[in-house]
């Protein structure tokens, strides 16, 4: 009887710990879903593809703690959840298939980089100029980048192939041929995006500089709801034509690499990470991303500035929305991201093998 009495409050404890363990893995369930159908869909998806997915992990860590005291059998479930979340919803990358014959093939260092030129200091700037030493690209692409040809990279390219219009620089080692602004504008903007050529072994590369609209104007819409919750119909439209400003240029992109009869690089800021319809529609076209492709670990490029004024020390990135994109006829041996010192935004670096006919 005395058993009977002591083991019941037990059960219906770990009941009460069971159904949020099985709440908290349903709710991951429907995250990863949301990403693979394209979670940019819905405003609320959209949203959560630029938050800090590290943030899932705490329930779980909090699940697991509750588990080691009430019910540690269901120890192994917040466990594999944080698992997963550490995995597939923050974008971890590890190359498993064995390493690539490259015999043939033609190696080709690609940087791409948005440097916010201008809006930091000479240190910065001096971090900017390292960076490119030290990753030593065949060739870079620069977006948000007027003036830069004007400071301390004059003299580092002076040697190379340039290529520059507005925001856009195009450097490469190798040489470059005519330069083409093409239009990706949408409703209430016009936008551009620069393409030229790469001549490589006697193989012409179709080479796309991008910069995509930045969602902060609808991200920005969403604070709002904080004080005004009533505002939160039109921040979600704010939201979801914030999204589709971005679909609207990807769309133009992928029509561009349509009439391309040879390799492609599409290399940029696109504002958007792997798990979006922006990436999905580039990726339906015939290319593939470098860094899920031969990248370890996440890749993260954004996002190590926005804490700095208050807490100086924070240095980590927790988005992957700078991207090098290619076709089939080429493919990655290796990918990085660079420094976080000159810019909001930290470099994507890929080592890339273009393969003859």
């Amino acid at each position: 009887m005395l058993a009977a009495m002591t083991t019941k409050p037990h059960r219906k404890t770990a009941a009460w710990l069971l159904i949020l363990i099985f709440t908290y893995a349903a709710l991951l369930v429907a995250l990863t879903i949301l990403n693979f159908v394209g979670a940019d869909l819905w405003w609320f998806g959209a949203f959560n593809l630029y938050l800090p997915q590290a943030i899932w992990a705490l329930p779980g860590i909090i699940l697991t703690l509750l588990s080691l005291i009430f019910s540690r059998k269901w120890l192994w479930l917040p466990l594999l959840c944080v698992a997963w979340v550490a995995g597939p919803l923050m974008g971890f990358c590890w190359p498993l298939a064995a390493p690539r014959n490259l015999q043939g093939s033609l190696p080709l260092r690609v940087m791409t980089w948005n440097i916010k030129y201008g809006l930091h200091d000479k240190a910065a700037h001096e971090a900017l100029r390292q960076d490119i030493q030290v990753n030593n690209p065949d060739v870079v692409l620069f977006q948000d980048a007027q003036g830069v040809l004007d400071g301390p990279l004059k003299s580092l390219f002076r040697s190379w192939s340039v290529r520059s219009n507005g925001q856009y620089v195009i450097a490469s080692r190798l040489p470059l041929g005519e330069m083409k602004v093409l239009r990706m504008s949408f409703p209430g903007a016009d936008s551009t995006c620069l393409r030229t050529t790469l001549q490589i072994g006697g193989i012409t590369v179709a080479l796309y500089d991008v910069h995509f609209e930045s969602p902060r104007s609808g991200l920005n819409a969403l604070r709002v709801v904080k004080r005004k919750p009533w505002y939160l119909p039109k921040a979600a439209d704010a939201l979801t034509n914030n999204v589709e400003a971005r679909f609207i240029q990807a769309q133009a992109v992928r029509e561009y690499i349509l009439q391309e009869q040879g390799p492609v690089i599409v290399a940029g800021d696109l504002n958007s990470t792997d798990d979006s319809r922006i990436c999905a529609t580039l990726r339906n076209v015939g290319l593939h991303d470098a860094f899920a492709e031969e990248g370890k670990g996440y890749g993260y490029t954004y996002g190590h500035f926005l804490l700095q004024h208050r807490a100086p020390s924070f240095h980590f990135s927790w988005m992957r929305i700078d991207h090098i994109m290619m076709s089939s006829q080429l493919k990655t041996r290796r990918c990085w991201t660079g420094t976080y010192k000159a810019s909001a935004h930290r470099p994507v670096i890929a080592d890339l093998a273009l393969y003859r006919n």
